[in-house]
C-alpha cells in the first residue's frame, strides 16, 4: 500500500512540477485564452492575500524601470491604478484586464516582469 502511495507521489510530481514552472508560458501563447485568464487571476488573488507586503515593497519612481512601464502602460492599466489609488479597493477584473493588455503587448514576458506589473498597479503616491 505504501509503495502504490510512493508512486503515485512521485508520478504526481513528475506531472505537476513541469506543468506549475511553466503556467506563464500558456499567457506568452495566447493572452486572452481561457487559461492565460485563469492563471492571472490566481495571481491577481494572491497578490489581494499579500497586499500589505506589496504596499510595503515599494517602487522608486525615478528609477529607469518603474519609468518605463508607466510610459508603456496601456489605458487599462492606467485605469486599475488610477482607481485603486483613489479608493485602495482592489477591483479583481480590472487588474486582470490590465495585466492581460501588458502580455499581449508584449511588455511583460516572464512572472518577474508580472510580479512588476501587479507592484506598480499597487503603488499609489505617498501624500506629502
Amino acid at each position: 500500500m505504501k509503495l502504490i502511495k510512493l508512486s503515485l507521489g512521485l508520478l504526481l510530481s513528475v506531472i505537476v512540477i513541469p506543468a506549475s514552472a511553466n503556467s506563464f508560458d500558456v499567457c506568452l501563447k495566447s493572452a486572452e485564452s481561457a487559461t492565460c485568464q485563469s492563471y492571472l487571476e490566481g495571481v491577481v488573488d494572491g497578490a489581494l492575500m499579500y497586499r500589505d507586503n506589496q504596499a510595503k515593497k515599494r517602487i522608486d519612481p525615478n528609477n529607469y524601470e518603474s519609468r518605463a512601464l508607466k510610459y508603456r502602460a496601456g489605458k487599462r492599466y492606467q485605469t486599475a491604478n488610477v482607481n485603486y489609488c483613489s479608493s485602495h479597493i482592489l477591483v479583481k477584473s480590472e487588474v486582470v484586464s490590465a495585466l492581460t493588455e501588458q502580455v499581449a503587448l508584449k511588455n511583460v514576458s516572464n512572472s518577474d516582469e508580472l510580479e512588476n506589473v501587479i507592484t506598480t498597479i499597487l503603488d499609489c503616491p505617498r501624500p506629502k
